[in-house]
């Protein structure tokens, strides 16, 4: 039996540097007014600093994960579980890995899509294409040599 795992995260350089810019920006502010002896808007300014650092921890935590088995295709995002998919074999009329563009395609990497075109993608250009009655979705891959290989296995 041939199982495919892949466990994606949001760590690229770029998302870490803007993270640390937007936390920087209130940091220093704060520093600023402390220097001046102006204690009147460190509050806000702390909690603004709180809230970009608290949702960016939660970002770095996120991560997509994706499964391919015998009984079909499955991904999810942890630790948002509710947004599990489901796409068992018998459901799907056709399976690939594409190379495609996330901002064109899909605006973007994350939760994207509308109605019947949806993706699931944390980086890069290559995904696993699904395509069944209800339209396609597009789960994005770093492993996309080692996914095929799996789903050629199960899907003929």
């Amino acid at each position: 039996m041939r199982v495919f795992e892949e466990k994606q995260s949001f760590n690229q350089w770029w998302i870490v540097f803007i993270a640390i810019g937007c936390a920087g920006i209130p940091i220093a502010f704060i520093i600023d007014d402390l220097l001046a002896g102006e204690t009147s808007e460190i509050t806000v300014e702390l909690i603004i600093a709180l809230v970009i650092i608290i949702i960016s921890m939660m970002l770095f935590k996120l991560s997509l994960h994706t499964k391919i088995d015998q009984n079909g295709i499955k991904t999810w995002w942890e630790p948002f579980h509710f947004l599990e998919k489901e796409f068992p074999w018998k459901d799907l009329q056709k399976v690939y890995i594409r190379n495609y563009q996330p901002i064109q395609e899909y605006g973007g990497w994350g939760i994207r899509g509308i109605v019947k075109i949806k993706a699931f993608n944390v980086s890069g250009n290559k995904g696993i294409q699904l395509v069944n009655s209800n339209g396609k979705f597009l789960i994005g891959t770093q492993k996309g040599s080692e996914a095929e290989l799996v789903i050629k296995k199960y899907s003929l």
